[in-house]
């Protein structure tokens, strides 16, 4: 049986062939444009949040919808734009600003606060950008800082407590040795700042005036005039980095100080030289006992020492007078006499017959005298 095979070309049907190019040319496009419409989603109808962010939605220039603050992917219409904020807390710092109290002293502060965006939405509608806060902020801050300063005198802005001028003497040992605390007078040491008024309280015992009060009511001002101009932002709190007076100010101050320092010092020096004194006599006293004990003793020892001496002299003499005799007569001679001196001697004088017999003293009247 003979079978006989026959195979096909694309030559031999040229429309088949076409149609499966054209197959092939429309799924690519539709791939294609299927990527484009991804593309032109994720560029024109995506945005992200991050977790430290906030977003509004503007359309023509105009919000609409609510504040995104969910992190994460969002949608929006492709004509759409996004404005992302930063939702954490924010530092402002402005420029130095100079004050007057009530009692007509000038200072010079320096403020910082940190404020956080509140309403993104509010805040794109009024102001828009954070360098255009700052800019408000300055005013309303500054503003703020010289309307309460104005309210209260320098030494309530100045001062926090009334500690300083609670200091109690016993906060101050300290300084002093322990046992130098009670020879000291407390009444002749001045306590620092005595001179200054104190700062009113309440029956409770609150402060009404000071640096915390005055920092208080500069954040409530300044809170105050942000909610009626509707910034959407929110003051988080006020801090005082630097307060510098006036050179004429400064002066007085630094003087008063140093006129407190010296009382101080005068105190602690007049107590000191009392204390000097003190033991000064008791030392002179000691020492008095001391040399008195000594005189004492010595004298009891010298005369036990004379009586030994004595009773040596005693039984020396008794022993030997005529040796005991001559010993002493050498003794008083060697006292009298001396270098270049001069004596008249008779032939009847003791030291005579002392120098002329060196055997001895001859008895009276020459006789029985040995001769050399």
């Amino acid at each position: 049986m003979n079978t006989r095979f026959h195979t096909t070309t694309p030559n031999d049907h040229p429309g088949a062939a076409g149609a499966c190019r054209g197959n092939v040319s429309i799924a690519v496009l539709s791939v294609v444009a299927l990527l484009a419409l991804l593309g032109f989603l994720a560029t024109f109808c995506v945005f992200t949040v991050n977790q430290w962010e906030q977003a509004v939605v503007t359309e023509f220039g105009r919000v609409t919808g609510d504040t995104v603050t969910e992190a994460g992917l969002h949608f929006k219409r492709p004509w759409q734009k996004v404005q992302n904020y930063d939702k954490r807390l924010l530092r402002w710092d402005g420029s130095q600003t100079t004050a007057i109290t009530r009692d007509r002293r000038t200072i010079h502060v320096d403020v910082t606060a940190r404020w956080r965006i509140a309403d993104a939405r509010r805040f794109r509608e009024t102001i828009r950008s954070e360098h255009q806060a700052e800019t408000r902020l300055n005013g309303i801050i500054e503003g703020a800082v010289k309307d309460e300063i104005a309210k209260f005198d320098l030494f309530e802005v100045i001062r926090s407590s009334n500690r300083i001028l609670d200091t109690s003497y016993e906060e101050l040992r300290v300084t002093v040795a322990e046992e130098d605390l009670d020879d000291i007078d407390t009444d002749q040491l001045a306590t620092l700042g005595a001179e200054l008024p104190r700062l009113s309280t309440d029956d409770d015992g609150n402060y009404a005036a000071g640096r915390p009060i005055v920092l208080q009511n500069i954040l409530t001002e300044a809170r105050r005039r942000l909610e009626q101009v509707g910034l959407g932002i929110h003051l988080e709190d006020v801090l005082v980095k630097q307060l510098s007076y006036i050179r004429e100010i400064e002066s007085n101050v630094y003087a008063q100080m140093n006129a407190e320092l010296q009382k101080i010092a005068a105190g602690f020096r007049s107590g000191g030289r009392q204390r000097a004194e003190e033991r000064l006599g008791e030392m002179q006293r000691e020492l008095a006992i001391i040399e008195s004990s000594a005189v004492e003793r010595s004298q009891r020892i010298r005369g036990e020492a004379e009586g030994e001496a004595i009773a040596i002299y005693a039984e020396a003499y008794s022993r030997d007078p005529d040796f005991f005799g001559l010993l002493r007569g050498l003794e008083a001679y060697e006292s009298i006499l001396g270098d270049n001196t001069r004596i008249i001697l008779g032939t009847d004088s003791p030291l005579y017959h002392l120098l002329k017999h060196t055997g001895g003293i001859a008895p009276e009247g020459g006789s029985g005298a040995r001769t050399p």
